[in-house]
């Protein structure tokens, strides 16, 4: 376990610490710049006692690894163990994205300073940053697209099998794109948005003094996130609809009846929001993986074990945002009423 004794630049607060998060937590532990609490809920008296077992693509083989302090819940990692409040520089947040079911703004409530904690969203999705912004508007957002093979195997192993690759920026929200009616007020807005960016940079030092394999700081994080859409938005949702694993949809033609024609729906999406993407990326999006490939995707894992799906944030924001845009997306539309249906399903489920 890491000594909590010494000094640390940044007070660092990470919740869902699953196959990523626990990862991230390391991550920011071995940068020597965090002290971090980790917030955890089904394994939290295993891993307090026990600690993590880590077998690590990037950093090796460790047994009953601990972040600095282990907590069962936000309320609990606000106050110190002598009873003082914790103000936290940043509250690192690597759960699944449900809105409907666990709005972010409310789980991180407790741990969060109006005007000083950044947080940290290492998620998927579109929009995900807005209710934050609507919570705090004066903290800092800083939005992560991750591309990490990492997960748990009971009861306390972490394997991590793909190395951690990332992008990170700040989302600024809408007063960073919009003309202030004021010299004063756009010279304000100028200084904060600095102040955010510093942040953001700041924090992704951080993350790549901690040993991840890249840690890119990026000005248009939005952009980011609709590449990563490429992919989650068309083999998550569709091998999930289809229970085909990614050679199998590539073998049977899904591929080209299906996931390319919601590539370029999402391509276009992202082009009427502002953040093009290279006219390339499509192609290489889809042939990119081999006709074997034996993977099954999340979203299908979820379904499968019926477990709540990523769906709003993976299809149902993207497809808001078409709606006000007026950008045509027939196949995402019957893709995403198809997975209302088997989210229903699982929901029903749940209830007997």
């Amino acid at each position: 376990m890491a000594s909590s004794s010494a000094y640390h630049a940044y007070r660092v607060c990470l919740i869902g610490s699953g196959g990523v998060g626990t990862i991230a937590s390391l991550v920011l532990t071995k940068s020597g710049q965090a002290h971090v609490t980790a917030v955890l809920r089904s394994k939290f008296q295993y891993v307090a006692e026990h600690g993590w077992d880590i077998e690590s693509i990037d950093h090796g083989t460790m047994k009953g690894w601990k972040p600095h302090r282990v907590v069962g819940s936000a309320a609990e990692a606000a106050v110190e163990e002598d009873g003082q409040k914790v103000e936290f520089d940043y509250v690192v947040v690597c759960t699944k994205q449900l809105p409907d079911r666990n709005p972010v703004a409310g789980m991180i409530a407790p741990v969060m300073t109006a005007g000083r904690t950044t947080v940290v969203l290492i998620q998927n999705g579109i929009g995900i940053e807005d209710e934050i912004v609507a919570a705090w508007p004066s903290n800092t957002v800083v939005s992560s697209v991750s591309h990490i093979g990492s997960g748990i195997e009971e009861p306390n192993r972490v394997v991590q099998v793909g190395k951690d690759v990332s992008k990170m920026g700040v989302h600024y929200g809408p007063s960073s794109v919009v003309a202030s009616s004021t010299a004063s007020a756009s010279e304000a807005d100028a200084e904060a948005n600095a102040l955010k960016k510093k942040k953001g940079e700041d924090f992704v030092k951080m993350y790549n003094a901690g040993g991840a394999h890249v840690c890119e700081f990026v000005d248009d994080i939005e952009a980011a996130r609709w590449e990563k859409l490429l992919w989650n938005g068309t083999f998550n949702t569709v091998c999930a609809l289809t229970r085909t694993d990614v050679g199998e949809i590539q073998r049977s033609k899904g591929r080209e009846s299906l996931l390319l024609p919601m590539m370029w729906e999402i391509w276009h999406i992202a082009e009427a929001a502002g953040h093009a993407l290279p006219d390339t990326i499509v192609q290489w999006m889809a042939y990119r993986l081999p006709d074997d490939c034996a993977y099954r995707a999340s979203m299908l894992l979820d379904l499968e074990n019926s477990r709540p799906m990523e769906l709003e944030v993976i299809l149902g924001n993207p497809l808001k945002v078409a709606r006000r845009l007026g950008v045509a997306t027939p196949v995402m539309d019957v893709v995403y009423k198809l997975l209302q249906v088997e989210a229903w399903k699982i929901d029903e489920l749940g209830k007997k």
